[in-house]
């Protein structure tokens, strides 16, 4: 994924979007939709709220586009009003996040995977150990490994503290290394993953 900010054509794009141009709508969907779902679960983990949420986000934004300021940065703008609307949604539903069904495998099984498919399963093992965080710990996960943001987006987008923010940090990559101790084989390929 390219870094946050926004691009000369997101910026024309936002201003056609502020004058009505339903073609500019579509154009965002099309280019954030899928992304914005993968970061929205990382903040609500329940698949049908996080797509109701995004599908809300641009209805809002169609709702609201002549009132609407050229932001900084279009994809952080998307990312921090998705953000608001799943913690409302959140606090509405008191919604807990989903565990993933348990899928063993065994030592046998593992040694006669191909590269490709310790990869995959490697990244399973990721995703379920990472869904067992507390959903604080999920979001700042997906946010500083799997995209890659700086400690300090991070505080713009959360309102925590910098320090906060790499305690958690820390405290979440111990509980990880915890979880996934089924030996050197699957620990350095998560750390090589993660960029740690």
């Amino acid at each position: 994924m390219q870094s946050p900010g926004s691009t000369d054509e997101d910026t024309l794009w936002w201003q056609r979007l502020q004058q009505g141009d339903q073609d500019a709508l579509a154009y965002f969907y099309e280019r954030y939709a899928d992304w914005l779902l993968k970061y929205g679960l990382s903040v609500l983990y329940n698949r049908e709220s996080v797509r109701d949420g995004v599908q809300e986000l641009f209805i809002q934004i169609w709702n609201r586009r002549q009132n609407l300021s050229l932001p900084q940065s279009v994809r952080f703008y998307l990312m921090s009003s998705l953000r608001r609307i799943l913690l409302k949604e959140i606090t509405r539903e008191r919604l807990t996040t989903d565990n993933f069904p348990e899928d063993a495998i065994s030592l046998k099984e593992h040694s006669e995977l191909s590269a490709s498919e310790r990869e995959a399963q490697m990244h399973v093992h990721l995703m379920q150990a990472v869904r067992q965080l507390p959903a604080r710990q999920q979001e700042i996960v997906f946010l500083r490994f799997f995209e890659k943001l700086s400690y300090e987006q991070i505080s713009e987008l959360t309102g925590l503290d910098y320090q906060v923010l790499r305690n958690t940090v820390h405290r979440s990559m111990k509980t990880l290394q915890k979880q996934l101790t089924y030996g050197v084989d699957w620990l350095l390929p998560l750390i090589v993953l993660l960029g740690i």
